[in-house]
């Protein structure tokens, strides 16, 4: 008898909040494996604590399984499948749902006791250059989630009169913010698998980051956390250790683009291609071409500046 869980789709992100339903299979004492959806939810297998394995999507038979296994398939249910999250249908139908009451809601019909009021934290090796750090994650596969980079540049200026380190986290080679960040002056430290990145944000003081993978990764890990969204803050998750800050709505001609498709109606993936172009994220872009008019803009550094002080204290400063 073993379990078989896919994600809720197919982003770091999404395996991460998907996290505590594979780690309630693992503590039946069951065999579990991860069924990955991506390259993007490959590489921390190692640090999933009795994890069975892994297998790719594609190469899955959920047929040829035994009467005795059982394959959760995340995505094969109606609080995915019915609607686009955060679209108007959605919050008359669940008001106030944000991903945590999805994930606890699909978990239930399905007869997983995921625990998502305490997140169980991986195990991770500790970085002594990123000690005392505040970490910023800049970087996202869909550019319309992006805090501009004079932002993020403000945001260390004013971090740095106050005596505190940043580094960044990202791909310069792939985001043009992260490389807009590194080109400013500010420090990067590499993370060429995601056990490096689990290992950085781990051992940070603090983490800002947009709505990304490794947001949730950090948040996963108990680490103080400030997270930028847009105005959709469906993948917002309300921990003691999180901050949250949210842009204005879109305008519409932005609004009408994220509506239009009906991503939502994929239960299963039939490709693993080596990069991101199949995300919904990168179907579209923001309608404003200057960073200062988009709605990402209208959070402040110093809003941000505030939000790291409140939560960072939640963690006593080693000297």
């Amino acid at each position: 008898m073993a379990y078989y869980l896919a994600p809720i789709s197919l982003g770091l992100g999404d395996l991460m909040v998907s996290l505590p339903a594979l780690q309630a299979l693992i503590a039946t004492g069951k065999p579990t494996y991860l069924v990955s959806r991506s390259p993007m939810q490959e590489g921390l297998e190692g640090r999933i604590t009795g994890l069975a394995g892994v297998v790719r999507e594609v190469d899955f038979d959920p047929s040829a399984l035994s009467p005795d296994d059982t394959f959760y398939n995340l995505r094969n249910h109606p609080l995915q499948t019915d609607y686009i999250w955060g679209a108007g249908e959605f919050e008359l139908r669940y008001p106030g749902y944000k991903i945590t009451e999805v994930l606890k809601g699909i978990c239930a019909d399905f007869g997983i006791e995921a625990d998502y009021s305490q997140l169980l934290q991986l195990p991770f090796r500790k970085r002594q250059e990123v000690d005392n750090a505040v970490v910023f994650v800049p970087g996202s596969a869909g550019i319309v989630k992006c805090w501009p980079a004079f932002h993020w540049l403000e945001l260390a200026e004013r971090l740095k009169k106050r005596g505190v380190k940043c580094l960044v986290v990202g791909e310069p080679e792939h985001s043009p913010v992260v490389r807009e960040c590194v080109e400013g002056g500010l420090a990067h430290i590499p993370t060429p698998t995601l056990a490096d990145a689990l290992d950085v944000l781990s051992s940070a003081r603090c983490v800002v980051a947009v709505d990304t993978g490794l947001m949730h990764l950090a948040l996963q890990q108990g680490v103080p956390t400030v997270s930028l969204f847009r105005y959709n803050v469906m993948f917002q998750r309300d921990y003691p250790h999180v901050r949250s800050l949210s842009a204005p709505r879109c305008p519409q001609e932005c609004t009408d683009v994220e509506y239009s498709g009906t991503p939502h109606k994929v239960v299963s993936y039939e490709s693993f291609e080596p990069d991101e172009k199949r995300l919904y994220w990168e179907t579209w872009q923001c309608s404003k071409q200057n960073w200062k008019e988009r709605c990402m803009a209208s959070i402040l550094p110093e809003h941000v500046q505030t939000a790291i002080e409140d939560v960072a204290s939640l963690v006593q400063v080693k000297k």
